[in-house]
């Protein structure tokens, strides 16, 4: 291969200006890829590299075995683990994209690479052969607009190398035009202050003694994606710790650990800097889980443990990824909190956890810190604006006034229009908790969805044509296998064992989304009414969606007429929540069906709630026991009437009573005579369905533990005042 760049120049002089360069590799690969490995290598004599790929795809080896004889310094990483590369830092980045391109890994790897580094993905082409988009293809059905605007952007970005079938069009940068990272200021903590990159992280060491001040007080920490504010907090723990008058106990969590390991492995370098000694606890798998100096120690811990932990101090990192209801949680809690989060990351925006705290009105004292300055590479290094520009990571929601008009929305037109795809989309990202650049390849790929617009591009929703399945379709899912392209058919055929729902063709509302600003007006509702009614025309037999369990989206699917009908059996630990399917039935067979489902889903959730539900937000379970239809009438004993009066009149101990409870609660929830409020009935739930302690229900509900014994009996109480059986 030849070439009428200065390849080497190139190379060098984002070296200089420690920023990055990016080339792709588009068709016959072998020789290119052989071709820019050696050009790199002339400027960076033993660059150490992470080489990208699926591991168990038939020839992927043979491929990476090829690229170690050409370099000696090699990582080879499984893209379905590469999370735990993430604190990893790399030279030369290698991404093998023949078997996948999935964006979100691409991301990802992208993001390990130092200033003045290369990344290289070499692909056979975009488009064919790819496992994450064949996931988007249904009867072999699948749109290629993703990809078609992935190469418009590659040759309109500067510092990117693209070379598709023989041809290759650069367009340089130069490293007068960035700044690299830099640090100014010694700080408090000069010793520690060595560590950093920048005055921004200097300012997290500076500030972090906030957190031990009287009174509850909250930090809250954002950064964009690459600026080090893990890292900082990273370091600023064992500052805690020397300057406490009392052992402290720090409990670090995040969605998973690798998602926080950088902020262990900156606490053990800190403490190593500040000259103490300390004991590692480590997994059989090299996980660093505890730091131990003296009595005090910095340990992580999985959310659902961390939270309820006996501590002094809980450090939450990706924070905005685990949601609204964790973190209204553990400020019941905890004291002392610091939430430390990405803004314009590639795994989840932060924008709409920041607008949390906007009008923050809890306990807490907060203070916000921002981190600004990239730590490595310059700041206007060039991949960071082709990412943000192409996985629109930075996208807004429009602002503007809603003009009442909602239309059905070409997804071609869309990702022709640069502002109109960037207007819409960023209402997604702004108000969803969890987005990735994976969402915007389903946005544009997937030829089986329809796409809905309040006008003045305030509102949208997602749609996705479901059911309509074939008889062995149906008998295949029953028998396990998987058919996520029809996600709520498949999950109450093979769940609830409902096969006739199959036959039926629905609408899954995949995402609905204001923009923040203009929530609360009814937009969602009416983008909702909208969209049932042109259902109803075109025949379908119900519309439904698959969400994360949240008490206010379930309150807005409950407005709107859905019911629950399936709720997973197992808490999705790196969402953080339990997934809920609601459905709007349209005709009568689905209507029947709907119908069934809901009352075995309030049976169920009334059977196992102790041992499957037991960690569930209380109020949300209310919910869903309200919402499905009744089912039959519950007769109470009269030594249970005889107990609970008893109880009444302060001459029995609750759990004197709890099965007599239990049963009024039951005869309530199946036969839903008439109507009390969610909290009151979280507190029966939350104790004597869940079976947590006074104290435990008193978290979930914001209340002292005192509080939740006399609601319960309150509503006790008025349960029985209603039925007249006092």
């Amino acid at each position: 291969m030849k070439s009428d760049y200065d390849l080497q120049g190139i190379f060098r002089d984002a070296i200089t200006g420690n920023y990055r360069n990016l080339v792709f590799i588009e068709g016959d690969y072998r020789e290119p890829l052989l071709h820019f490995i050696n050009e790199y290598l002339k400027a960076e004599k033993n660059p150490s590299v992470g080489y990208y790929f699926h591991p168990w795809i038939q020839g992927s080896k043979e491929r990476l075995g090829w690229v170690k004889s050409l370099l000696t310094s090699v990582t080879d990483i499984d893209y379905s683990s590469s999370e735990r590369f993430l604190g990893s830092t790399f030279d030369l980045s290698i991404i093998d994209a023949v078997d996948d391109f999935r964006p979100s890994y691409v991301a990802r790897a992208i993001e390990t690479v130092r200033g003045g580094g290369l990344i290289i993905i070499y692909t056979n082409n975009l488009e064919e052969g790819k496992l994450y988009k064949s996931t988007l293809a249904r009867d072999g059905k699948v749109n290629n607009l993703f990809e078609e605007r992935l190469r418009r952007k590659l040759l309109s970005h500067r510092g990117i190398l693209y070379w598709r079938e023989g041809k290759l069009v650069v367009r340089p940068y130069s490293s007068s035009e960035v700044s690299k990272p830099k640090r100014t200021r010694g700080g408090k903590y000069p010793q520690l202050a060595n560590l950093c990159r920048t005055d921004d992280q200097v300012k997290v060491l500076d500030e972090i003694d906030f957190l031990l001040e009287d009174g509850k007080k909250l930090l809250v920490v954002t950064a964009p994606r690459g600026r080090g504010k893990s890292a900082s907090v990273g370091l600023a723990l064992p500052l805690l710790i020397s300057q406490s008058r009392y052992p402290l106990s720090i409990t670090v969590t995040s969605p998973t650990y690798w998602s926080g390991a950088e902020v262990m492995r900156f606490s053990e370098l800190s403490l190593k800097a500040l000259g103490k000694k300390f004991r590692r606890v480590i997994s059989r798998d090299g996980k660093v889980l505890s730091l131990e100096t003296g009595e005090s120690r910095i340990r992580w811990l999985p959310p659902d443990l961390a939270k309820d932990q006996h501590g002094d101090i809980l450090v939450v990192d990706e924070a905005a990824a685990l949601g609204r209801e964790f973190t209204d949680y553990i400020l019941r809690r905890w004291d002392k909190v610091a939430l430390v989060t990405t803004v314009h990351g590639y795994e989840g925006s932060g924008k709409i956890f920041l607008k949390m705290f906007e009008s923050y009105t809890g306990e807490h004292d907060i203070q916000r810190l921002k981190l600004d300055f990239p730590i490595r590479y310059s700041k206007g290094d060039p991949v960071e604006r082709f990412l943000n520009d192409t996985f629109l990571l930075n996208a807004e929601a429009n602002e503007g006034h809603y003009m009442n008009r909602i239309v059905e929305m070409d997804v071609k037109y869309l990702f022709e229009d640069e502002k109109k795809l960037a207007s819409v989309y960023g209402i997604l990202v702004t108000a969803h908790y969890r987005n990735t650049p994976d969402d915007l390849m389903m946005l544009g790929d997937m030829a089986f969805q329809r796409l809905f617009v309040a006008e003045s591009d305030v509102g949208v929703a997602q749609i996705v044509e479901e059911g309509g399945l074939s008889p062995d379709a149906i008998q295949s899912i029953a028998q396990g296998e998987e058919n996520l392209g029809h996600l709520i058919p498949q999950r109450l055929i093979k769940y609830s064992r409902m096969f006739e729902l199959g036959e039926l063709r629905g609408w899954r509302v995949m995402r609905i989304a204001v923009a923040p600003s203009l929530q609360g007006r009814g937009i969602g509702s009416q983008l909702l009414r909208e969209i049932e009614e042109r259902a109803v025309r075109e025949g379908v037999d119900w519309m439904g969606s698959s969400f994360l369990a949240n008490y206010n989206v379930i309150k807005f699917w409950a407005k709107n007429g859905y019911i629950p009908l399936h709720v997973s059996t197992k808490k999705n630990e790196s969402l953080g929540g339990y997934s809920v399917i609601v459905m709007k039935p349209f005709s009568s067979r689905a209507r029947e069906i709907a119908h069934q489902v809901a009352r075995l889903l309030k049976d169920k959730l009334l059977r196992t709630t102790h041992q499957v539900y037991f960690n569930m937000d209380p109020r949300i379970l209310v919910l869903l026991l309200k919402l499905a239809p009744p089912i039959s009438a519950v007769k109470i004993p009269d030594p249970y009437l005889k107990k609970l009066r008893a109880y009444l009149e302060g001459i029995l101990p609750y759990n004197s009573v709890a099965e007599a409870v239990h049963l009024l609660g039951e005869k309530y929830f199946k036969e839903l005579a008439f109507d009390l409020d969610d909290v009151s009935l979280a507190t029966l739930v939350s104790r004597t369905y869940q079976g947590r302690s006074w104290y435990h229900a008193g978290i979930s509900l914001g209340m002292t533990s005192s509080q939740v014994e006399r609601k319960l009996k309150e509503t006790v109480r008025l349960i029985l005042e209603k039925y007249q059986l006092l």
